[in-house]
């Protein structure tokens, strides 16, 4: 059985692992590897210097009595992100590059990189107590397999193996709790309830004051767990099980209560507010009734939307038998105390943050999912063929599309194009009230529509035609007019194509829109050309306002060669400012070669990597050397972030600095390592049934 527990875990690890982004995509996850960051070389807890919005990202601080910054966040998930730290460390020190300071708007690859795996391990152990879970209430071992991976893929749980958020640390060691707890009740061994409580001390650390909302839930679970009638010695079993799971969460509240007390100088403060702990309050009706709405019902945030087998409850509730009453018990008083609380969360005075945005799906409501598998493998088992046919697992499927959808693309584009506030009946409702509460706005359906329009272009983002033409540096990203593409030119942008005798390039053709942007901007745009460090000067063109122009660049013989560069250079005659308050913009519509047009969308950019200069020769032409502020870089990033794939090994396909060895090498460890766990599963399985 360890054999296949091991097998079965790396197996869940390098599936997740394969799905990483590559970039950290939340604020909450910068503020975690700042954090880790700060302990690793700097040995504090204090935030990273930062004087936004100039130098630096904004990230949530808290100052203490002596002005020192900290983040109000926990412990345990910066714990989590050291050996992303560790091996970004070792890249700097191949690389011979100094650790960067102003952390994250000055960041680099290798940190973005292994961060953004940390939960794969979260969730491939989230996958491992799922099974011995199902496996205790009498799942057999191939079902256990199946559902634990099934159903934890069809839930909101997927997305966050991905996405760097602390839940899921959260929910797999609260997950880890319960199991714990359940078999220290069964088998009466004490190591296994002082586990259960090192367990949930790791819940405790992990993200912030919310570990106590599971509190009444587990209490209510061993109760039901050690059914017995009252009695003097059922009362020492009691408090000799809670003096035992004491011992095992003790470590991790001293640890707590003394990171508080570094911070903030008191013991249950926390940096969320000016004390400790607040005791809950009872909030406006509406409040109440607007959350509940959201998190149930919301066609943009129901928990029913982004775990549809959670309906299998509903809808086969009598299927569920006495054994499980435990779960079941303890699911509901998780679920109630989970929905109440994030559903009368007030940011200020009118403003409700239920819907725990910016994130996919109900994030606040994770923790209720695993034992609501549980129960629902429970009643899988007591399901008929047609049943499974017609209900189960057509809802197994709706569930991994619509966490596909955010697995695939960036889940902050969900709202791109949607106004950020909305007013009515003089009352502001920002993108994430309306957009989560008009259907057509839906994050899961607006992005459904963007991920099969993504698909359908997938062959122009790297379709660089028989000439290999590359737009390396110095092009924004396209300009989508909804018939054709454009890009801007920045001041100086590179091209490189190749000529060989079974594909000559003879003449290239550039079409350039001088566009204004403001009535009263009327500048010419001109445009000038270096070929394999030659100017040509024959090919300059002048281009007047809100006029297209065609440049003509004939290589010469002598310069040509297999792999050849073409700087363009722009600017506007008798201003420095028209591009610098984006008063105008020249934009190139068309290049054909030899008179034939070319996909001009490919995305392929420099990333701008210390490391990577570092690590070997690379010589950047606008970002990176004409533009070095982090903040336009930043922008870049952004925009080749929201308009690719979320993968992390694609990323040296948009990217051409980052070194595609060490990537591709990661991506084959990360499929031999997929194929030899399953392998392994699959030979102890016989073992484990």
């Amino acid at each position: 059985m360890k054999r296949f527990i091991l097998a079965y875990f790396f197996f869940c690890f390098f599936f997740f692992v394969f799905f990483a982004s590559g970039f950290i995509d939340s604020q909450d996850g910068f503020q975690y590897v700042a954090i880790a960051r700060r302990i690793y070389y700097d040995q504090t807890f204090e935030m990273p210097p930062g004087h936004y919005p100039e130098t630096n990202l904004h990230l949530s601080i808290t100052k203490n009595a002596r002005g020192q910054a900290f983040s109000p966040t926990g412990l345990g998930y910066s714990l989590a992100l050291l050996p992303a730290v560790a091996l970004e460390d070792a890249f700097l020190h191949l690389s011979q590059t100094e650790p960067i300071a102003f952390f994250p708007l000055e960041n680099d690859w290798p940190v973005l990189l292994f961060a953004s795996m940390t939960n794969a391990a979260f969730g491939a152990l989230l996958a491992v107590v799922l099974y011995l879970y199902m496996r205790d209430i009498g799942l057999t071992h191939l079902q256990a397999i199946l559902l634990s991976l099934v159903g934890l893929v069809s839930s909101n749980l997927w997305v966050y193996t991905k996405h760097v958020f602390p839940q899921l640390m959260f929910v797999s060691f609260l997950m880890l709790s319960f199991y714990w707890l359940r078999k220290a009740v069964k088998t009466r061994q004490w190591l296994l309830m002082i586990g259960a409580g090192m367990a949930y001390g790791v819940v405790v650390i992990s993200y912030n004051p919310t570990y106590l909302f599971p509190l009444p839930a587990i209490g209510i679970y061993y109760l039901f767990l050690s059914s017995a009638r009252f009695s003097l010695a059922y009362i020492k079993k009691i408090v000799s099980d809670v003096l035992l799971a004491g011992i095992g969460i003790l470590p991790f509240l001293v640890l707590y209560t003394w990171f508080n007390w570094v911070r903030f100088g008191g013991l249950t403060a926390t940096g969320y507010g000016t004390g400790g702990i607040p005791l809950p309050t009872i909030p406006p009706a509406y409040v109440l009734l607007e959350g509940t709405w959201g998190l149930l019902f919301s066609p943009g945030k129901s928990i029913f939307i982004y775990t549809p087998l959670l309906l299998v409850l509903i809808i086969f509730w009598f299927k569920i038998k006495k054994k499980v009453l435990p779960e079941v018990v303890a699911g509901i008083i998780l679920f109630v105390t989970y929905v109440y609380f994030t559903a009368t969360l007030l940011g200020d005075v009118d403003y409700l943050v239920w819907h725990g945005d910016s994130s996919w799906g109900p994030r606040y409501l994770l923790p209720v999912l695993p034992l609501a598998l549980v129960v629902i493998g429970h009643i899988f088992t007591q399901l008929s063929r047609w049943q499974k046919i017609l209900i189960f697992w057509p809802l197994c499927v709706i569930g991994i599309w619509i966490e596909l959808v955010s697995i695939l693309l960036p889940y902050q584009i969900r709202f791109a194009g949607l106004q950020t506030d909305v007013f009515f009946n003089q009352r502001n409702f920002n993108v994430y009230e309306y957009g989560n509460e008009i259907p057509r706005y839906a994050p899961w359906f607006k992005m459904s529509k963007t991920l099969i329009k993504r698909l359908r272009e997938l062959p122009q983002a790297w379709k660089y035609g028989p000439y290999q033409l590359r737009l390396i540096d110095g092009f924004a990203y396209p300009f989508d007019l909804g018939w054709t593409k454009w890009r801007e030119v920045m001041p100086q942008a590179l091209i490189t194509f190749d000529h060989t005798s079974r594909n000559p390039v003879q003449q290239l053709t550039f079409q350039v829109r001088n566009h204004s942007l403001v009535p009263e901007s009327s500048y010419s745009a001109q445009l000038s050309f270096v070929f394999n460090d030659q100017p040509l000067p024959a090919a300059t063109i002048t281009i007047p306002i809100d006029q297209e122009s065609e440049a003509v660049v004939v290589p010469p013989a002598n310069l040509l060669s297999e792999h050849n560069r073409l700087v363009v250079a722009t600017e506007f005659i008798g201003t420095s400012s028209a591009r610098l308050e984006k008063r105008q913009v020249p934009f190139l519509q068309i290049i054909r070669i030899n008179g034939v047009p070319q996909n001009i969308s490919t995305l392929t950019y420099p990333y701008v990597s210390s490391v990577s200069q570092g690590l070997g020769e690379q010589e950047y032409y606008y970002w990176g050397q004409l533009e070095q502020d982090p903040w336009q870089i930043w922008h870049m990033h952004s925009g080749v972030y929201e308009q690719t794939f979320d993968l992390w090994w694609l990323r040296p396909f948009h990217y051409w600095d980052l070194p595609k060895d060490f990537y591709f090498s990661l991506l084959a460890l990360n499929l031999v390592g997929l194929i030899v766990s399953g392998y392994y599963v699959r030979a102890y399985s016989a073992s484990s049934t």
